[in-house]
């Protein structure tokens, strides 16, 4: 018994005398206000409307980085309500990374490799051109390698899109998962400017898809979608350029936001009528002084329904323009006046989408 007493006293001892490992905690906050006058013009599907957006915007947050040792990791919470009552709280990211040596794996909810954010456009939530020639794969649940500048990872698939038959109607199945989504990327970075080259694939089935105008057929379809795509920013004193291209197939289904028509579709029988989606966005802009700046861009999005046995088969084309400034009123306290114009085009059934232009400003303190 003796000899068992002092076994267990010197592994109390070696286990107090390592040093706890040191966990770093930095905590971080936003508050973004979106101050916006808008016009809309629905020409073909609705009326003309004006509005005015006095919303605090979902996107401000509050979060921590943590570092311990060879572990680090994120928590970001999205901080929501403006009309007086209170809003929701929601996980904007949560994940955490292991450097081995060689590279770093991560674990959790995180931006995924196809998300390269090149505009700055504050409009609607800080836009960023998404959905107008801006690729943009939200924050998924994933497992990520990283190394050498190259990232992969396998992200939760997105099989909630129901697809449609060829009158328009919904026509669901029971979604079964085989393999996760697959992202990468590779990309460097200079003193100068920086590039990156990205791709995803997306596969799952649907089974017993039934159209609720046709009940009585059902069959098995399987729904495939990929992007490929390139992005880059070049800087020259004080100015600076960037672009992005992308190119894909069933985007919607994937949640790669491409245009608004970017979904498959359902031929009646076995397979699906796919969408091919291109766009692409070009930016430019000047720092006058750590105090101000300007940056303008355009955006272009084209989606084109491949369904021959139907009139609902024309391509769909959009584009939006906008000018901004970013004025540091003081450190961490910005406001962010921008004018824009969004032309939405024509819907596959060759119906005018019409227009929006909108004037304001965002304002952010960060905390």
């Amino acid at each position: 018994m003796k000899k068992f007493t002092i076994l267990i006293a010197a592994i109390a001892l070696v286990c107090f005398s390592v040093p706890a490992m040191a966990v770093d905690w930095n905590f971080y906050g936003n508050a973004r206000m979106a101050t916006f006058y808008t016009s809309v013009d629905e020409k073909d599907v609705g009326p003309k409307s004006s509005d005015l957006q006095w919303d605090l915007q979902g996107n401000s947050r509050l979060g921590a980085n943590v570092k311990a040792d060879h572990i680090k990791g994120q928590v970001e919470l999205a901080l929501t309500g403006s009309d007086g009552g209170d809003g929701g709280v929601n996980t904007r990211r949560v994940y955490g990374t292991w450097n081995f040596g060689a590279g770093s794996l991560k674990v959790g909810k995180d931006y995924s490799p196809v998300s390269k954010f090149v505009s700055a456009q504050a409009f609607d939530g800080d836009a960023g051109l998404i959905g107008f020639g801006a690729p943009y794969a939200g924050r998924p649940g994933q497992l990520a390698l990283s190394f050498g500048g190259f990232d992969l990872a396998l992200i939760t698939p997105k099989t909630d899109q129901d697809i449609e038959d060829e009158a328009g109607a919904a026509a669901g199945g029971d979604a079964k998962r085989i393999i996760p989504k697959l992202e990468a990327s590779w990309g460097m970075g200079f003193d100068a400017w920086n590039f990156d080259l990205f791709g995803g694939y997306q596969y799952y089935s649907l089974k017993d898809v039934a159209s609720l105008t046709n009940p009585g057929s059902t069959d098995d379809v399987s729904v495939t979608s990929y992007i490929v795509g390139a992005s880059g920013m070049f800087n020259f004193g004080p100015a600076f350029v960037g672009a992005q291209f992308m190119y894909g197939q069933n985007m919607g289904n994937a949640r790669w936001s491409g245009g608004a028509f970017d979904n498959a579709g359902w031929d009646g029988d076995d397979s699906t009528n796919d969408v091919d989606t291109m766009g692409g966005i070009l930016i430019a802009g000047m720092k006058v002084s750590d105090m101000l700046s300007f940056e303008g861009g355009v955006g272009y999005i084209q989606d084109d329904p491949k369904d021959a046995d139907n009139d609902f088969d024309e391509k769909t084309k959009a584009y939006n323009v906008y000018l901004m400034s970013t004025i540091s009123l003081a450190p961490g306290v910005f406001l962010i006046p921008e004018v824009g114009y969004r032309e939405f085009g024509n819907n596959p059934e060759d119906e005018d989408q019409g227009k929006q232009m909108y004037l304001g400003a965002k304002w952010q303190i960060n905390f």
